[in-house]
């Protein structure tokens, strides 16, 4: 099977059609006056809404693609994450907490695994309905070729296409005038950060920023919200020091590489992998929005957390 983005395409109506279906049952749940919550193993909540989605996600899936095996947080298994080829990593709710508090801030999430990373992506946040879907060969480097438009075109036929992706170049910028001249100046990092998972390494954090003379501000996100607000451009940084498992992320990582963001560990700098034989735990991470943000702070984020451990 040769997956590619006319793979992607093919299918792509169907997969949306999938997490609409997974979001109007959760959002009847959502809407009832009462529904059912157990504790799993793990300590993390489950609902009928979970279970619900599960269902018409996995049966979904295995109608699409039939090959492609599925991984889902609510029936895996230990020693399911290793499967010789592609897969499907599948969170039916993320944000569950959210989902019982009643904020709005979960979602869908549907992710396409191969090689140890993220090919696709796509999520929806049932209660908005806003969907956000991307894969690995729509990545700014290969949709623009920008070196070949540079060298065919010239210089300055790159700059509209340089312009239109909302995640090229750094952050917010401010300009003064200084000895008469215009400078710019990045503007405070926009940092998202768990609407209900704040922990004290996440406050020593931003004490940390704040001794480097870093200005920034909050953007509170649940879910995998998180990294659609990176890929949105309404976020530059999504630092996660507390645990998280693959299907959290992946999807979400999916769209923020079609965007022309990363993902990497904070340990080595590496960019994050999938598909590891002993756990579906992640490592401590960090998003960025582009890679101009990945190149200024990932060092410094780095040098934080190694204090850590």
């Amino acid at each position: 099977m040769i997956i590619d983005q006319d793979f992607i395409n093919n299918i792509l109506p169907s997969l949306k059609e999938t997490v609409m279906d997974a979001s109007k049952v959760i959002m009847e749940v959502y809407d009832s006056d009462s529904f059912d919550t157990e504790i799993k193993s793990d300590g993390s909540p489950v609902t009928e809404a979970d279970n619900k989605a599960n269902d018409i996600i996995t049966s979904s899936l295995q109608n699409i693609t039939p090959d492609i095996p599925v991984i889902s947080e609510e029936t895996y298994q230990k020693g399911d994450q290793n499967p010789s080829g592609p897969y499907w990593l599948v969170d039916p709710l993320d944000g569950t907490k959210g989902f019982i508090n009643k904020d709005g801030n979960f979602t869908v999430n549907i992710a396409l695994v191969e090689n140890g990373m993220p090919i696709f992506g796509i999520i929806e946040a049932p209660a908005s309905g806003k969907v956000w879907f991307g894969s690995f060969f729509e990545r700014p480097g290969r949709r623009y070729r920008l070196g070949a438009l540079f060298a065919f075109l010239g210089p300055l036929s790159i700059i509209p296409w340089i312009l239109q992706s909302r995640n090229y170049g750094p952050y917010s910028q401010t300009k003064e005038m200084i000895n008469g001249k215009i400078v710019y100046k990045d503007g405070p990092l926009r940092l998202v950060m768990s609407k209900n998972h704040q922990t004290k390494t996440d406050k020593d954090f931003l004490a940390y920023l704040s001794s480097n003379d870093i200005a920034y501000s909050l953007v509170e996100k649940g879910s995998s919200l998180k990294l659609c607000a990176l890929a949105d451009n309404e976020a530059d940084i999504y630092p996660r020091f507390g645990p998280t498992s693959e299907w959290d992320i992946a999807a979400g990582h999916a769209c923020l590489i079609k965007n022309g963001g990363r993902v990497c560990q904070m340990a080595s700098g590496d960019h994050l992998a999938y598909t590891k034989d002993d756990s579906i735990l992640n490592p401590a991470f960090v998003g960025f929005r582009n890679t101009y943000l990945k190149d200024k702070y990932l060092g410094l984020i780095s040098e934080f957390y190694k204090k850590l451990v």
